[in-house]
């Protein structure tokens, strides 16, 4: 391939100019392929989204200078003239303020100041002061990063909170709708953003003394999206016990199919499913202390049909964090085997775990499709079952851990004394 000789002539005088003027900021020259204009070519830091936190990375930039190309180019880097001096320049002052935006955590008046706080913190209030779920905190840094991150993108003065009075509820409509059209969201998640970034700006009405207006995202009258999700059928049951009793002592499925007993036993959510911990359970009283959105909660595994899940849950115990550990699946191709192997007794399962395998469960069982019948229908079912055996809708709403208006008047432990029943019989 051919040098460009303009190219490595113009990189010398660069680098003879640099020395001279004692340039030490990194940029370089190119010509544009097409019109062989002249291209600045430098560097300035900006946020990234890296699993839900803002990372500092380096982002190529370029100015395109029409009137050099590679006929004139080197009346413009003679001795005598400035142009690469005011290039040094024009880097300084665009690192300078792509460096303060990204530092601009001064005082009440910064966007980056209120995001830092509203994630730092460990009590909300919504009807009730109470301390927040890891789920919601891990929830608000996946939503609220990334929109900060594109606010600081998009729109330069984001960063003056004065200009969310004005434009706040615009930006976040533009952001969601760019979402929406790139597929990268749907309706159910468009709302639980909505609900994050409404959350956070009320948080700053709060806290502002005054200065910042409440609902600012009133206008936008966002409504819930209507889905068909349902419990599990009187069909649907059966084929999943089958599944169960088939697949418990399978190498590839028995971790999924001891979490999928557990939950249906007991209506645990999957977040609170995957976060057990080896000491919150309590061998000699046959109990599990569960930790979730409303707080710690006892289920107990008294009663003679819990007994069988409850002498497998113990032979699962170990000597780690968690309950359901880190896993790998290894395929061996010459068994065309696959199994589960350990990877870390110290690190929880993952939801998405739980949730992969399910919908392979879904499609191998023939179960109603996505959006009818999903990991939050079980859940639904021992809700349903445990409210038609024991005709008591608010003791069932502290077993699962439902938090209400309702609710205010009780208090974990008020009904679940040392005889209740907290799991129904499911017969594996």
């Amino acid at each position: 391939m051919t040098k460009d000789k303009e190219l490595l002539s113009l990189k010398k005088i660069v680098e003879n100019q640099k020395k001279k003027n004692k340039i030490t900021q990194r940029f370089s020259f190119r010509w544009d392929n097409k019109t062989e204009k002249l291209i600045l070519s430098y560097s300035i830091p900006h946020l990234v989204n890296i699993n839900g936190t803002p990372k500092t990375r380096l982002k190529r930039k370029q100015k395109y200078y029409p009137s050099i190309n590679k006929q004139n180019y080197k009346k413009w880097f003679r001795d005598r003239t400035s142009f690469l001096v005011d290039c040094d320049n024009f880097v300084k002052g665009a690192i300078s303020d792509a460096e303060g935006m990204l530092t601009n955590y001064q005082d009440e008046f910064d966007l980056g100041f209120w995001i830092e706080k509203f994630l730092d913190r460990k009590v909300g209030k919504t009807t009730e002061i109470k301390p927040l779920s890891p789920h919601t905190i891990l929830q608000n840094k996946r939503i609220l990063n990334p929109y900060y991150i594109w606010l600081l993108d998009k729109h330069k003065n984001s960063n003056e909170m004065r200009e969310h009075i004005e434009s706040g509820a615009e930006w976040f409509e533009q952001y969601y709708q760019e979402k929406l059209l790139s597929g990268d969201w749907n309706n159910t998640t468009c709302m639980t953003a909505f609900r994050n970034v409404r959350g956070f700006y009320n948080f700053i009405a709060d806290y502002s003394k005054g200065t910042f207006p409440y609902d600012l995202l009133k206008r936008l009258q966002l409504k819930s999206p209507k889905h068909s999700r349902d419990t599990i059928n009187s069909w649907e049951y059966d084929r999943i016990i089958d599944f169960i009793i088939e697949n418990k002592d399978n190498e590839l499925w028995k971790k999924f199919v001891l979490m999928l007993r557990l939950q249906l036993k007991s209506g645990l959510r999957v977040g609170e499913l995957v976060e057990i911990r080896n000491r919150n359970i309590d061998e000699k009283d046959k109990t599990i202390w569960v930790s979730g959105k409303t707080g710690r909660r006892p289920l107990h595994f008294r009663h003679q049909d819990d007994q069988k899940i409850w002498n497998e849950i113990l032979e699962k115990k170990g000597s780690g964090i968690y309950l359901f550990y880190r896993t790998k699946v290894v395929f061996y191709p010459k068994q065309k085997h696959k199994i589960e192997v350990d990877m870390d007794l110290n690190k929880p399962t993952t939801s998405s775990f739980y949730l992969q395998r399910f919908r392979q469960m879904r499609t191998l069982l023939g179960l109603r499709g996505k959006g009818v019948i999903t990991s939050h229908s079980i859940r639904r079912y021992f809700i349903t079952q445990f409210v038609k055996e024991t005709k008591n809708r608010d003791l069932v709403r502290q077993i699962v851990g439902h938090s209400s208006t309702k609710m205010t008047d009780y208090y974990m432990g008020d009904m679940i004394d040392e005889d209740t029943k907290t799991t129904i019989s499911i017969g594996v």
